[in-house]
């Protein structure tokens, strides 16, 4: 039995996708999240807006589901995401991200590491304030 899960939840008033994934990924199961991804971001219309991934309870993925996740973010930056949240507890996956982000590069690196919720709030907010400000008025300083 796969253990792979994830949730996703979009905030269009905020411009920005919640996500958490967890658990072990086949190929399978990623392109169940990318589906779900992609039609979470779709009301953006390759606007900028955000993403918080929370990856804290996912474990290192299989080599097909990781080469599908490259994918997405390289397709995710073309289509608007101007800041990426990664909430990672392990190295490894770290290093995993980084590595994918360099295979898939953009306009600046767009995926910024933290580690906890509270400091991921705050790149968020910051992104905001630059990409989006109208947004950041509309939902005040205290609020990402």
């Amino acid at each position: 039995m796969n253990s792979a899960h994830f949730s996703l939840k979009n905030e269009p008033s905020e411009r920005t996708l919640y996500l958490c994934m967890g658990g072990f990924f086949e190929e399978r199961e990623m392109m169940d999240f990318i589906r779900g991804y992609r039609e979470a971001t779709a009301c953006y219309g390759g606007q900028p807006h955000l993403v918080l991934a929370d990856m804290r309870p996912m474990r290192i993925a299989s080599l097909a589901a990781t080469h599908r996740f490259g994918e997405l973010i390289h397709e995710a930056r073309q289509r608007g995401v101007v800041c990426c949240a990664h909430l990672s507890s392990s190295t490894v996956q770290r290093l995993q991200i980084d590595r994918l982000t360099r295979e898939h590069p953009s306009l600046g690196d767009v995926t910024i590491h933290v580690t906890s919720w509270e400091e991921a709030r705050a790149v968020l907010a910051e992104a905001r304030l630059r990409w989006m400000p109208e947004v950041f008025k509309a939902l005040g300083p205290r609020r990402p």
